[in-house]
């Protein structure tokens, strides 16, 4: 019954998911008859949910007080009586539309549903890999920022030298590096420079200088993704693909993962993680890296958030790392056993940080991990080698 329920607040896609879950009488047996992941199977239903749960149904905590479907929950306010039943129920609602990370997830679902899946090549497991993850970690990439040498008196940053860039870095590092089992994209956030058709970042109180318009850096973004995964897919038997929400592009970095995860359901070698929550984290081993973009957040807090809410993988592994990006340069501190780190980024620094005196080297860096052992090789690559390759 909650399920047929939910079909009112569903896509047409998630509404199709239910009804195989309804006819198959379980997930797991949906799943096989859909022919796609169980994981992928429960995210969409988790989304259908979140999406009733804004018109006001979620039976599980008592919500069935719908509100049209152009106005969106705001609070509910339950009454029980001493039986602990609800009696009574007030519910604030907006007229307002959902905001903007809301509507653009549910207009990347739309997109997923008609999008061509990644087709699988033929493939044999390399055997001269060794046991360990490699990470690639991508400081903030900011695709789309538009930087003149004549304004920051450093150089020039476009459309086309981000992509040339970054692809570059990483076909450099997976060169460095060696073959590893698994690879892992780690992009640290603010992987685009701004967040919306008004060229602003996630709060909307600042315009950014782009080249060319929004639309332009989210092709960009695709094909940087794309190009990148096929060269990792070329070195490691599974790629992962970590997406880390930073200041600049929330809202963009939650609809990239949602329509990637469906570009590539059909690939069992590519994962790519849910980017829900600002804090991501995995494990590999006797390894646990942890991410956030760093905006708002210190190493300390981010060592307490660990070993808080990830107690149990923080007992599992000796290895405990923290990632983070956002200051554009290096800083590194151990905390509790825990190694919280800052990585620099490429992209050159925008009028903004000029006029402040900031500035700092421009690189890349790859981090080998023993499954093991931990950290056992570092690999990093410059703007000035790369420009020099002309890559």
């Amino acid at each position: 019954m909650e399920l047929e329920s939910l079909k009112e607040f569903s896509t047409a896609r998630q509404c199709e998911i239910i009804d195989a879950i309804i006819k198959a009488g379980s997930q797991s047996k949906a799943s096989l008859d859909l022919g796609i992941s169980q994981r992928n199977l429960s995210r969409a239903l988790k989304r259908a949910r979140e999406s009733a749960s804004m018109r006001g149904w979620s039976p599980d905590h008592d919500m069935r007080n719908t509100v049209p479907s152009n106005y969106v929950v705001k609070g509910v306010s339950t009454f029980y009586d001493e039986d602990g039943k609800p009696v009574r129920q007030w519910v604030k609602s907006d007229l307002k539309k959902q905001d903007q990370e809301a509507a653009l997830q549910a207009f990347a679902e739309g997109l997923t549903q008609e999008l061509p899946k990644y087709t699988p090549e033929p493939y044999t497991p390399a055997k001269d890999v060794v046991e360990a993850l490699t990470a690639y970690v991508i400081g903030d990439a900011h695709i789309g920022m538009k930087v003149t040498k004549e304004r920051n008196g450093d150089s020039d940053w476009n459309l086309e030298i981000a992509e040339r860039v970054t692809v570059g870095a990483i076909e450099s590092l997976i060169k460095a590096s060696g073959g590893s089992d698994v690879g892992l994209m780690l992009d640290l956030g603010d992987f685009g420079h701004s967040d919306n058709l008004a060229n602003t970042t996630s709060s909307g109180q600042n315009h950014m200088d782009m080249d060319g318009d929004y639309g332009d850096s989210i092709a960009a973004q695709v094909r940087i993704y794309r190009r990148s995964i096929d060269l990792l897919l070329k070195s490691h038997n599974k790629v992962i693909l970590m997406q880390v929400r930073g200041n600049h592009n929330s809202s963009t970095s939650r609809c990239m993962s949602i329509m990637l995860q469906a570009f590539y359901e059909n690939e069992p070698r590519v994962e790519v993680l849910d980017n829900a929550h600002k804090f991501q984290h995995i494990t590999y081993g006797n390894n646990l890296l942890v991410t956030h973009h760093g905006d708002r957040m210190k190493p300390q807090r981010g060592f307490e958030y660990t070993a808080r809410s990830l107690s149990k993988e923080w007992g599992k592994c000796e290895h405990k790392h923290l990632l983070m990006g956002h200051i554009h340069h290096s800083t590194s501190v151990e905390i509790g056993g825990m190694l919280c780190e800052t990585f620099q980024a490429l992209p050159a620094g925008d009028a903004w940080h000029s006029d402040s005196g900031y500035g700092a080297k421009r690189t890349m860096s790859a981090i080998v991990y023993d499954k093991q052992y931990g950290e056992v090789q570092r690999h990093k690559v410059g703007i000035d080698q790369l420009e020099g390759q002309h890559v």
